[in-house]
């Protein structure tokens, strides 16, 4: 078992490598390369596919794991329409359509519902993989897609059982009854309530616990147990693994250990999702497939592209429009892994024989095989069909036709987009902020701030946001595609406008130059920068000095060659410039022997040798205010000089002035 599971994992990496290469879904290099190290074709087998099989589905169960981790019951909530009773008839849809697709092709009633069964799910693996591989998750067409998926996986093996039950009966070997039909959704009912209920209020503390004793390990062995462990408890129950999984996942989101149990996780699921998926290749028959073309091709084109309508009707008869029903008739065309399992049942009780039982299983893989294809044609499909019929009007608008105009449109949101949206706000200034992915557009609308949901690459998008009046367009999404198809449709819309965006390296800086942004901020400079600054006031460098000093570095930086500066050449620019003046604000208060007096009439800079460069009063400030600027309680001054020199301005204040530096 050993030697296979390296031979595994180095075909992955072939077939990974490959697959980049070529600009297609890593799942797709992983699935066809396990084709090569099967017992079907020539060179080195698998000596023992069962047990890796077995193991590989532990790729699927921390998939659904880390599907929980980044769902939340909050993020479920808008769509539980389409996701229950949606997904529920198509559900019911599906079944019947798999049937009569299966007597067409001539086969025995029972064998036709078999089909029926196994088609109704989407393989929520390769969904989430695929989704991830283009930076599709988050978006509301994924959380409709996966939510519908999971749903789906919920009544196969009610289904199946009834199925067997049906079997048995025929063979006169048992009755249908109601109990064994509605007993495994009772079970799985009773044991999602137990996990919120109880789950919610002992795995927090525990990890709790455990993040306290500082170790990465122990944390990740800590998340590792509660997936594997809750997933073990629902197969007991006679529930799959991977939806055990997945509810530990969402008990685990709620708590605010969630993020970072997700963080930990990601390499070792990717490890083990990469073990499944070569392990499915390992599964097809290619002799097979070829002397039955004709049949499997036709059960996968119409099995899942007739799923794929339904999906789509009933996405959209849910309200659901634009890219979303598109995306849910070709995202969800890979057939579920949970087929496997109904296949390998049907089987074993002589519900189906061998010929039926690799028609299905290979239909099964090759829709696997499709689907990261068919997903990636939804973009450029919609953007064809929206250059065909494009969007004439945005049905709700967050604000009022009048509302915006010189103000900032923040793309990309994010933390990033949130906190710049939040300090503009605070200071009652015009802004828009466009977030791409659902889950953050959800966040900043329930902060409070001004948000839309859309991709900003898209025209009528960057309409809705009124680009066109903005003075400023902030880029916070860094990706170099992202930010050069944003700037160049938001130049399109208004020629003038600011951009400032947000750079993923110093390599891409002149990049961005050359697509006419304005500013381009590059975070690693920044957060050097400033850690620089925190540096150089514990050691005692002025204020003044310190900034300006960065400001020197940050032209340097951002100029269009990166300097790279010895220690000796900071030292030189440094060095001269210590001892130099400060800013001080300094408060007048009432009774100041300086209120009342012109700034000539006060002697401040006879006194003390500090100058006043400005005068804060009220929401008003005075620059280099004249001589006969008379000065009034509660005015702040912005005072020029050296220590010394303020203490003597102190002074003259009479000594009750509350310094602000």
């Amino acid at each position: 078992m050993l030697l296979d599971f390296v031979t595994i994992v180095i075909a992955g990496l072939i077939g990974g490598l490959i697959a980049r290469f070529l600009r297609q879904p890593l799942i797709l290099g992983y699935i066809l390369v396990g084709v090569f190290v099967s017992r079907y074709t020539p060179g080195y087998k698998i000596a023992d596919p069962d047990s890796i099989m077995k193991l590989a589905d532990l790729g699927v169960a921390l998939l659904l794991f880390s599907l929980g981790l980044e769902f939340s019951v909050k993020d479920l909530k808008p769509i539980w329409k389409v996701t229950s009773f949606g997904a529920g008839i198509q559900t019911a849809l599906t079944l019947l359509f798999g049937f009569l697709l299966g007597r067409v092709l001539g086969w025995e009633p029972l064998p036709a519902f078999c089909l029926g069964i196994c088609i109704i799910s989407s393989s929520t693996a390769v969904i989430m993989k695929s989704l991830s591989g283009i930076g599709q998750m988050g978006t509301l067409s994924s959380r409709v897609m996966l939510g519908m998926s999971i749903v789906q996986d919920l009544t196969v093996i009610p289904l199946m059982l009834i199925l067997l039950s049906m079997h048995a009966s025929q063979i006169g070997a048992g009755n249908i009854g109601v109990t064994s039909i509605l007993w495994p959704v009772v079970v799985a009912s009773l044991f999602v309530a137990f996990m919120f209920v109880v789950g919610g209020r002992l795995i927090p503390p525990l990890l709790r616990f455990v993040a306290k004793c500082n170790s990465q390990e122990l944390f990740l062995l800590c998340v590792l147990t509660i997936a594997l462990g809750i997933g073990y408890c629902a197969e007991l129950l006679d529930l799959s693994f991977s939806f055990g999984a997945f509810i530990a996942g969402l008990v685990l989101n709620s708590s605010s250990y969630g993020h970072k149990a997700l963080s930990e996780l990601v390499p070792l699921r990717d490890v083990f999702a990469m073990l499944f998926f070569v392990s499915v290749g390992t599964l097809l028959d290619p002799w097979f497939v070829v002397g039955n073309i004709g049949t499997i091709l036709l059960v996968v084109v119409v099995a899942c592209l007739g799923r794929g309508l339904i999906l789509a009707l009933m996405s959209y008869g849910f309200g659901y429009r634009n890219v979303i029903p598109l995306a849910a008739f070709l995202g969800m065309f890979p057939i579920s892994e949970i087929g496997f399992v109904v296949v390998n049942n049907t089987l074993k009780e002589n519900v189906i024989d061998e010929k039926v039982f690799s028609i299905i299983l290979n239909t099964i893989i090759l829709s696997m095989i499709a689907g990261p294809v068919a997903t990636g044609l939804t973009t450029p499909l919609y953007r064809w069909y929206r250059r065909l019929r494009p969007i004439k009007a945005v049905n709700t608008r967050p604000f009022e036709e009048t509302d915006l105009a010189n103000h900032v449109v923040i793309a990309g949101g994010g933390h990033l987009g949130r906190y710049i949206a939040a300090v503009l706000k605070k200071l009652e200034l015009p802004y828009i902020c466009i977030d791409p992915i659902h889950a953050d557009f959800v966040r900043s609308r329930d902060a409070g701030l001004l948000t839309i949901f859309g991709d900003p690459k898209q025209e009528a998008i960057l309409e809705t946001a009124r680009v066109s009046s903005a003075k400023i367009l902030i880029e916070t999404g860094g990706a170099l595609s992202e930010t050069r198809g944003i700037v160049r449709t938001a130049r399109t819309l208004h020629p003038g406008l600011v951009v400032i965006a947000q750079s993923e390296g110093n390599d891409n800086v002149d990049l961005l130059r050359s697509e006419d942004i304005d500013e381009v901020v590059q975070p690693e400079n920044e957060i050097g920068l400033e850690m620089l600054r925190q540096a150089l006031l514990a050691l005692d460098v002025s204020i003044f000095e310190t900034q300006r000093y960065l400001d020197y570095i940050r032209t340097e930086l951002y100029s269009s060659k990166v300097p790279t500066l010895s220690p000796e050449g900071v030292l030189s620019r440094l060095l001269p410039s210590r001892g130099l003046l400060d800013i001080y604000w300094i408060l007048l208060p009432e009774g100041s022997s300086l209120t009342g007096e012109t700034l000539a009439g006060s002697r401040i800079r006879e006194l003390t040798g500090a100058t006043i460069a400005a005068i804060a009063r009220g929401e008003q400030l005075y620059t280099n205010p004249s001589s006969d600027f008379r000065l009034e309680a509660g005015d702040s001054l912005a005072a020029i000089g050296t220590a010394i020199q303020f203490e003597k301005l102190e002074a003259l204040i009479e000594g009750n002035a509350t310094v602000l530096s």
